[in-house]
């Protein structure tokens, strides 16, 4: 099914949105012309993360994408496996998608955590990685350098993919060991904090050295849920537990977190309505970004913005109250619509909502001051300052 953003939904109402107040500080919003419109465009497009059909530089889809990297329409894409063939095929693919733009690099991003979610597979000639849980019961890997050695394996062949950004580690902590997408999938360390810190600790290390970023996930916690937010409501309102936000808050501590994914979970503290997902509620990233607890200063990216938990949401609802709340990078992994046109489309309905006061345009440069951050840290291989 395409997914098809009218251009003048917002124009027309159909959202029922009405202009966001302005913040302290922050003026009303007038329709910007000429070099700030074309400023406000580039900011935007910075913000903009998709996934895209095919797989050759003679695709379609893979055409599309590059020239909208090209003309920073879009900031950065995420692979799936039906991207990924094997390893001269993907190195080519992503040596195409990075030579759209130099100034700033795109985030060619990717899911590789091990076990059964590791898109860079053995039939593909990559490095078959153990699940999380199977690190974390492994006595072989209690020792720390070696859990960093394997992992170092991981990110070196990610680095030579073409890859700079790695959606992981899970620091979800295993609470419900019934969860079907965390427990049950193995994508956990366990249900100790530290322990799981630990290993998130040598994960991330392990990609620092080889260059690439890391988004740690799912905020505030996936690991007590009893569904799965790719396929329904995840309600974690009565399972959640303070210690879930332990790895987060140590980790932010040690300057090791470059990016956090905020999932579509629903609990009152992380929501700013009835059943609204935290992924849209400015209070979960306020708690994130919070100076007396997890003081989180980096990048927030959104989950996947397509998934179940999320659609009954319109898309153009989706979009601005994810930016809203405060994140600054929203993904759509495009993998149900396969639409080659939908950067431009996501593009679109953040400047009209811009244009329209429904977003203040300081929103707008916080994100991109964030992440214009984080990518000159990757470009000067220095990912090692606080985040």
């Amino acid at each position: 099914m395409k997914v098809v953003i009218a251009a003048g939904v917002l124009a027309l109402g159909v959202l029922a949105l009405q202009p966001r107040p302005a913040a302290d500080g922050e003026s009303a919003q007038e329709p910007s012309t000429g070099a700030a419109d074309a400023q406000l465009d580039r900011m935007i497009g910075q913000m903009i993360m998709v996934g895209f059909p095919g797989d050759d530089e003679q695709d379609p889809g893979v055409i599309a994408v590059h020239d909208q990297l090209a003309k920073g329409v879009v900031g950065g894409v995420v692979l799936y496996p039906e991207n990924i063939g094997q390893k001269g095929k993907l190195k080519a693919l992503t040596a195409h998608l990075r030579s759209a733009t130099s100034n700033p690099v795109p985030f060619i991003a990717v899911d590789q955590e091990g076990g059964l979610v590791q898109r860079l597979a053995r039939r593909d000639g990559y490095t078959d990685i153990p699940s999380a849980a199977s690190i974390a019961a492994n006595p072989s890997y209690s020792a720390m350098d070696s859990v960093g050695r394997l992992y170092g394996t991981m990110a070196a062949e990610l680095a030579d993919a073409g890859f700079n950004l790695n959606f992981g580690p899970v620091v979800d902590l295993n609470l419900n060991p019934e969860n079907p997408v965390i427990g049950a999938r193995g994508r956990s360390f366990g249900s100790d904090p530290k322990r799981v810190t630990d290993y998130a600790r040598a994960f991330i290390a392990a990609h620092r050295r080889a260059n690439i970023v890391t988004a740690a996930k799912h905020f505030p916690g996936h690991g007590s849920s009893q569904t799965d937010s790719h396929e329904s409501f995840s309600d974690i309102s009565k399972t959640w537990r303070d210690r879930e936000l332990e790895p987060y808050r140590v980790l932010a501590q040690e300057g090791l977190l470059d990016m956090v994914m905020v999932g579509h979970l629903y609990h009152p503290r992380f929501s700013d309505g009835s059943q609204l997902p935290a992924s849209l509620s400015g209070r979960a990233v306020r708690s994130l970004r919070d100076p007396h607890w997890l003081a989180f200063k980096g990048v927030v990216m959104s989950d996947d913005l397509e998934m179940g938990a999320v659609e009954d949401y319109p898309i153009e609802e989706r979009v601005i109250k994810a930016i809203n709340a405060g994140t600054d990078l929203i993904m759509f992994s495009n993998v149900m619509s396969e639409n080659p046109e939908l950067g431009p489309e996501l593009h679109a309905v953040i400047a009209d909502a811009v244009r329209n006061g429904l977003i203040s345009r300081t929103r707008i440069e916080q994100a991109y001051g964030k992440i214009m951050l984080l990518k000159r840290k990757l470009v000067q291989k220095d990912l090692g300052g606080k985040s």
